[in-house]
C-alpha cells in the first residue's frame, strides 16, 4: 500500500540551524558534575540555574554570570541554514507539513521558535517528549503531535543514527543531510548535501539522492 507523504520533520541544529559561536554550557556543567546526574537536560524542561543543581554544584555568582553569558552567546548566534526558509515555504505552498524534531535542551529551542516558528506546524523536542531520538519513543511522539501514520512522515536530519537509521526503523521516510557531500557508499542514495533534497525526494522518492545531484540549482 503506497502513503502519501504529508509532513517533514526536520532535525534543528546541524539541518534547520547552526551554532555560529558554540559555548556549550550544559557540557560543561556536565563534565564539572560533582555527583551522577539523576536527570537529563534533553529528557525534560531543565533552565541553566537548575542544570547547575541538578550536578551538585555551587557556584558563585561571577561563574554563574560565565555560564548565561555563554548560552546568550549560543543562542544570539544561532541562525537558520541559507535555503531552510526557502525550502520551508516551499513546503507550504505544496500543502505539506512541517515539524522540527530535535534532541535539544530547553533554551535551544528558542532561536528556532524567534527564526522559523511561523514556518513549523510542529514542535517535537526530546526535553518535551521524554525521549531521545533514535528511540522509536521520540519517533512515536512525533507521529503523534502531527497525528499522521509513520509512513506519511519523511525525517531529514544530519545523523545517519538518529535522523535516518531511527525514523526508517521507527516506519518513516527520511533524508540523511551531509553538508559535506562525504556519504559513504551505503548511504548515497539516501542523502543530500542540503535542504533541497526533500523536495527532490518529494517529487521523485525512487530517482536518488546522490549528493553531487542533491544540490539547489
Amino acid at each position: 500500500m503506497q502513503y502519501e507523504i504529508k509532513a517533514v520533520a526536520f532535525d534543528a541544529f546541524g539541518t534547520l540551524v547552526e551554532i555560529h559561536d558554540k559555548r556549550r554550557p550544559y557540557a560543561k556543567l556536565a563534565k564539572a558534575a560533582a555527583q551522577p546526574l539523576a536527570r537529563s537536560p534533553m529528557c525534560e524542561p531543565i533552565e541553566l540555574d537548575a542544570m547547575v543543581r541538578l550536578c551538585g554544584l555551587t557556584l558563585e555568582a561571577s561563574d554563574m554570570d560565565v555560564l548565561y553569558a555563554d548560552l546568550q552567546a549560543e543562542l544570539a548566534s544561532t541562525q537558520p541554514y541559507p535555503e531552510a526558509q526557502g525550502v520551508l515555504e516551499e513546503l507550504r505552498t505544496l500543502g505539506i507539513r512541517t515539524a522540527v524534531a530535535s534532541n535539544l535542551a530547553l533554551p535551544y529551542a528558542r532561536p528556532i521558535e524567534d527564526k522559523l516558528g511561523p514556518l513549523l506546524d510542529v514542535s517535537c523536542m526530546s526535553f518535551e517528549v521524554g525521549f531521545m531520538k533514535p528511540d522509536s519513543g521520540f519517533y512515536d511522539a512525533l507521529c503523534g503531535r502531527l497525528q499522521l501514520l509513520p509512513q506519511e512522515v519523511l525525517m531529514i536530519g544530519d545523523t545517519w543514527r538518529c535522523d535516518y537509521e531511527g525514523a526508517t526503523a521507527a516506519g518513516l521516510h527520511a533524508v540523511h543531510l551531509n553538508r559535506r557531500g562525504n556519504a559513504e557508499d551505503h548511504q548515497l542514495a539516501v542523502s543530500a548535501t542540503d535542504l533541497h533534497g526533500v523536495l527532490r525526494y518529494l517529487k521523485g522518492p525512487h530517482t536518488g539522492l546522490h549528493p553531487a545531484s542533491a544540490k539547489s540549482s
